[in-house]
């Protein structure tokens, strides 16, 4: 998703600010959709709780995103708080009032959305391909969530998010410390070598596409 930190501070006095403790629950999967967040510190995880396939981490947002909506619809999925939050909250109305004193918010909140989009589209084309590709795309996107090379996801949490088993994620890891690519530190995964972890993301493409 695209960050709006160098853009909606303008906007802030239209919503509520509210501080949210680590693992409260902003919005449930199934709730109506009457409004949007900015985040402005701390991390959410987007979640989904599918009966057969599981609880799946969907994205994970940090500072300067936008989450939720206001088109009255059932969410399709849940937001986490991940550690100690603070969000601003824009009631549908808020929204209507923001876009009559400041239209250009319009083309704003519209270009988050096609992010969204995009990278929802991204995710799906990538896990047609092999897991260390997918492994490797996973954690580079994180690093760029968490701004910098530690991600505070346990490897329960990275095989919800990427959609492999433990069991993968775990060999996965065993390997790729064993190459100094990354290590594990209190339950957190930290990247090592960001030069190699891009190698195995390009390596694993042209395997893929090799095989095409």
């Amino acid at each position: 998703m695209i960050s709006l930190q160098d853009t909606w501070t303008d906007y802030l006095q239209y919503g509520k600010r509210i501080f949210y403790k680590k693992n409260t629950v902003v919005f449930q999967q199934g709730d109506l959709r009457n409004g949007f967040y900015y985040i402005l510190k701390g991390i959410i995880k987007i979640t989904s709780n599918d009966p057969g396939k599981g609880k799946r981490i969907l994205d994970i947002a940090g500072p300067g995103y936008l989450i939720g909506d206001t088109d009255c619809k059932p969410y399709f999925s849940s937001a986490v708080c991940h550690n100690d939050s603070v969000l601003y909250y824009y009631s549908k109305q808020d929204y209507e009032r923001l876009l009559d004193e400041h239209p250009e918010t319009s083309s704003i909140f519209f270009r988050s959305l096609i992010q969204k989009q995009r990278l929802l589209l991204s995710n799906l084309n990538v896990t047609s391909a092999d897991t260390e590709h997918q492994m490797a795309h996973s954690l580079l996107h994180l690093s760029n969530i968490y701004k910098g090379r530690e991600i505070d996801l346990t490897q329960q949490e990275v095989s919800q998010y990427v959609g492999l088993t433990r069991y993968t994620v775990y060999n996965i890891v065993k390997k790729w410390s064993a190459e100094g690519i990354i290590t594990v530190q209190n339950r957190k995964i930290a990247i090592l070598d960001v030069e190699k972890l891009k190698e195995k993301l390009l390596g694993s493409s042209k395997k893929y596409f090799a095989n095409k």
